[in-house]
């Protein structure tokens, strides 16, 4: 019974003993001189296909290029046409304009629906719901056509008033502003709910510490689907055609329904709104690279280089500095 009972030298109650080898001098592994490099297996699916889709590609430019109905000289002639080039600027205008617009009022829709009041959070949840379920070509004709509602503001005609311009920008700012509204409120939400408690703790407000310790932290979350919403502002402008909003489509409708060149105009228009795209899809990029910590080019990145502490790196164990 004793025995059954007894324990081995270095055993106890969890499990065997460890084992602990120390390696003498000598003993190291021997080291290899040479990297090796694992050789990688050819994928032939993925050059075939790559192969297919350029010789596809190919064929379809070729037919393009050579189609006399595409007209390339007309809309080689009008893509840089003063009348073009003055739609490329009202286009920018107005997607910029809404896009600063529908991001203020998106944020105080946020904090109104995050807020405590229930009042304020109901009003800011049927704001949201209205102008994102009405489509944005209606909101564009009904703010045009709000002269049959009210014809005069304030003793001012409101034909007067609301212009094409203007009405389109209403329209596509307050539809904007809806989506953005659940980009920051989902931005602020992935920000830990402790944050809150611990600022209310050290005497901020709710606001305050909505305002000062979430928003900042949610940046890297709201940055990336705003820069997506910018890209789709940039597309959507074109829906001010309707009411001749001066935008880019609006010119180059009024271009071709002079010169009876529809599809060479259209090319031009097709062309601007790539460019336009492009380069907004270039800043989107170098924006997320600077906000997003994990990017070794981004701001935090660079600060915790620039950080003298970590130049050194101690060791617990051993106790030495490297």
């Amino acid at each position: 019974m004793s025995n059954l009972n007894s324990k081995r030298p270095g055993q106890d109650r969890v499990g065997p003993a460890v084992m602990h080898f120390v390696r003498r001098p000598g003993e190291e592994p021997a080291t290899q001189d040479a990297p090796f490099h694992a050789k990688q297996r050819t994928r032939y699916g993925q050059i075939v296909s790559a192969l297919i889709v350029i010789a596809l590609l190919s064929m379809f430019a070729a037919s393009q290029a050579t189609n006399p109905n595409m007209e390339w000289g007309v809309s080689a002639a009008f893509l840089f046409h003063p009348v073009i080039l003055g739609g490329v600027g009202v286009t920018l205008q107005l997607a910029v304009l809404a896009m600063l617009i529908s991001i203020v009022l998106a944020l105080f829709i946020a904090l109104m629906i995050q807020s405590q009041n229930k009042v304020a959070s109901v009003i800011g949840r049927v704001y949201v719901w209205f102008f994102r379920g009405v489509p944005m070509l209606v909101q564009v004709l009904l703010w045009y056509n709000l002269a049959v509602l009210f014809p005069t503001i304030f003793g001012y005609s409101t034909n007067n008033l609301i212009s094409g311009f203007s009405a389109g920008l209403i329209a596509l700012s307050l539809a904007e502003s809806g989506y953005m509204a659940e980009i920051i409120r989902g931005g602020m939400i992935s920000v830990p709910a402790g944050q809150i408690d611990a600022g209310m703790s050290l005497g901020l407000t709710r606001g305050q510490a909505l305002l000062r310790i979430v928003l900042p932290q949610s940046i890297r979350v709201i940055i990336p689907p705003t820069g997506n919403q910018f890209i789709g502002m940039l597309k959507a402008t074109s829906l001010v055609s309707v009411i001749g909003g001066s935008d880019l489509l609006t010119r180059t409708q009024l271009i071709y329904g002079q010169n009876f060149k529809i599809l060479p105009l259209l090319i031009v228009a097709v062309l601007w709104y790539l460019i336009l795209v492009t380069v907004a899809s270039i800043g989107q990029h170098f924006l997320e690279k600077r906000f997003n910590a994990s990017q070794p080019g981004s701001r935090q990145a660079r600060k915790n280089r620039q950080r003298p502490g970590n130049a050194q790196t101690i060791v617990a164990v051993s106790g030495v500095r490297t």
